[in-house]
């Protein structure tokens, strides 16, 4: 069984994400079971481009603060899960981030 996946944390200025736009961060975590393999941090040059990187990058969970209903269906659409704040509560890797 493969247990490889890739996740990312999208932040801005070290905080979860309320919005997606210019400048945010795509924090990226290739994970093999509960280990992580390799980390890169990505700035967005705008917010079109988001769901091509996260297509690109074979994202299949995103960790962000809150997302519109309409980023949502797309990412949905292309197979990506997420996770809003209000769901983090148990989660496991995401428990190992502390976010003030």
């Amino acid at each position: 069984m493969d247990n490889k996946r890739t996740i990312a944390i999208i932040t801005d200025k070290g905080s979860p994400c309320k919005e997606i736009k210019e400048n945010t961060l795509v924090n990226v975590f290739r994970m093999e079971g509960d280990k992580v393999l390799g980390y890169e941090s990505i700035k967005l040059e705008n917010s079109n481009s988001f769901p091509k990187l996260l297509e690109l990058k074979e994202i299949s969970l995103i960790y962000i603060e809150t997302l519109s209903k309409d980023m949502m269906r797309i990412l949905q659409r292309l197979g990506i899960n997420v996770k809003c704040k209000d769901e983090w509560s148990g989660d496991d890797f995401i428990g190992k981030f502390v976010f003030g």
